[in-house]
């Protein structure tokens, strides 16, 4: 529970103060007062406040998880323009996680995230068009999504995009590019299956 107060008192302590009032934070007796601060910052409009306060509720910082009050509050900070939050909520509606589930919803959050750049939720979308999950099936999006997220350095969309390149779906069949992306997103660490790559190496001799 210590560590629970702990971690509560630092998120907010980061919202109120920046990283010098990290190092401030009062012994958990004050984390009553801190979240009530907390709450009235993000009553009046703070989007970093709404943010954090989503998380408290999220992550069941306060006591016992509430989804439902969390998704409240990230869909007034996403609806300030706060990127994390509408990544947040995409993956609620997705998933009916204090929302009613709809993934027409969540390709809606995840595509706003992703304009403003966001890897994951160009991603999470590029996977919904792919599969045509929530949102009409679109291979050439998908392919778009999962490019400008692999040009970031996303590991699981240079996955997915090399194997678009080897089926030639959405893009120009290639297994060159797709060999180039495969072992990228090994050096991100994804686990690329050896026949994958196997395939990928046949296509060129």
């Amino acid at each position: 529970m210590f560590r629970t107060i702990a971690i509560a008192a630092v998120i907010i302590a980061a919202t109120l103060g920046g990283e010098r009032a990290v190092a401030q934070v009062a012994p958990p007796d004050n984390f009553g007062q801190s979240l009530t601060w907390l709450e009235r910052a993000a009553d009046s409009g703070n989007m970093r406040a709404q943010y954090n306060l989503a998380r408290v509720y999220d992550f069941g910082l306060k006591g016992a998880k509430d989804p439902a009050e969390a998704a409240q509050w990230y869909g007034r900070a996403a609806g300030q323009g706060h990127v994390p939050s509408m990544m947040r909520l995409g993956q609620m509606y997705h998933d009916g996680d204090g929302v009613a589930l709809d993934k027409g919803k969540a390709a809606e959050w995840y595509r706003k995230a992703a304009t403003a750049g966001e890897q994951q939720a160009q991603f999470n979308l590029a996977v919904m068009l792919e599969s045509g999950s929530g949102v009409s099936r679109n291979l050439e999006e998908a392919a778009s999504w999962y490019t400008k997220a692999a040009a970031a350095g996303y590991g699981p969309a240079q996955l997915n995009l090399a194997m678009l390149y080897l089926r030639g779906a959405g893009v120009e069949k290639s297994a060159a590019k797709a060999l180039h992306l495969l072992e990228q997103a090994q050096a991100s660490g994804v686990a690329v299956p050896i026949g994958v790559l196997d395939f990928a190496r046949k296509q060129l001799l």
